[in-house]
């Protein structure tokens, strides 16, 4: 089992040609921040004979379950855990946010959204993922019993696939000079994206790095300011969870909001199926957006 439809995908190509059958935890389309289990989803936990989760604190509403489960017996592997991470970008900081950083003591908040710590969006690096698919090869061997010399070959053809495919996608945003890579958020999401193919993140709608925070009004408008002062032309919101703040911003400060697969793979056929394809159109959608 694998907590995100994401995650799912990547063990698949790892144990290739059906070695295991891997199934989704969260359900397609669902914001891995928000999602809660049922006692239904416990017992699916328990039964499984190994679970793969993102970590750091990505599944915020999975945390105390996934430690139940591990206690129980059931071994979780966790990908973050394998792959070097990195902080929250900064952006262009708003003077709002300086002074409360000055005045205000908000640490117990913002650790509880991750935004002081490590950002948990790894999968938007395909070569910090590729880089994780040796430890998890070794997991699935040791901890599920699969064959090492099968999972071997597995994980060399997708490594494969995953080098070419980050070579297609700075194909895909060469157009892009450089002053034009700057990128305002829905959520603090794109930072690996960003720190891969050198984008500046400008500005979050919702502060921290989690999806469940709320916009702040006053930060919103704001915003306003800092897309007229760059010349942003989007807001990239989210597939996963609501965009309605967004929305009222771009309408607001006269840009488009573009809607990228974030937390979960697209519906099947939807051109963002697999993880390959996901990266792939969502880099597109980046750069006729910002082109």
């Amino acid at each position: 089992m694998a907590t995100t439809s994401i995650w799912a995908d990547v063990v698949a190509n790892v144990a290739c040609d059906g070695q295991a059958e891997v199934i989704t935890l969260i359900p397609p389309g669902g914001d891995p921040h928000a999602f809660q289990p049922s006692l239904q989803d416990r017992g699916r936990m328990e039964s499984a004979v190994m679970i793969v989760a993102n970590g750091l604190d990505l599944e915020e509403g999975l945390g105390d379950t996934l430690e139940a489960v591990e206690e129980a017996g059931t071994p979780v592997f966790h990908i973050a855990d394998h792959i070097e991470t990195i902080g929250f970008a900064p952006g262009m900081e708003l003077e709002h946010h300086e002074e409360e950083e000055e005045g205000e003591d908000h640490g117990d908040e913002e650790e509880g959204h991750g935004h002081s710590g490590e950002d948990p969006h790894v999968w938007f690096d395909p070569i910090k993922v590729a880089d994780a698919l040796l430890p998890l090869s070794e997991a699935l061997a040791a901890q599920a019993g699969l064959d090492a010399r099968s999972l071997s070959a597995c994980v060399t053809e997708y490594r494969g696939e995953l080098v070419a495919l980050d070579d297609e996608i700075n194909r895909i945003l060469a157009p892009l000079d450089h002053e034009d890579r700057l990128m305002l958020t829905n959520h603090d999401a794109l930072g690996y994206f960003a720190n891969r193919y050198d984008f500046q993140l400008v500005g979050t709608v919702i502060p921290g790095g989690s999806s469940v925070g709320e916009a702040n009004p006053a930060e919103l408008q704001e915003l306003v300011g800092l897309i007229e002062q760059t010349g942003v032309p989007a807001i990239f919101a989210e597939s996963s969870h609501s965009s309605d703040d967004a929305e009222a911003l771009a309408r607001e400060a006269g840009v488009e909001v573009v809607v990228l697969d974030t937390g979960s793979l697209g519906p099947s056929g939807s051109g963002s199926d697999t993880y390959l394809s996901f990266l792939r159109s969502n880099a597109q959608r980046i750069a006729d957006a910002l082109g």
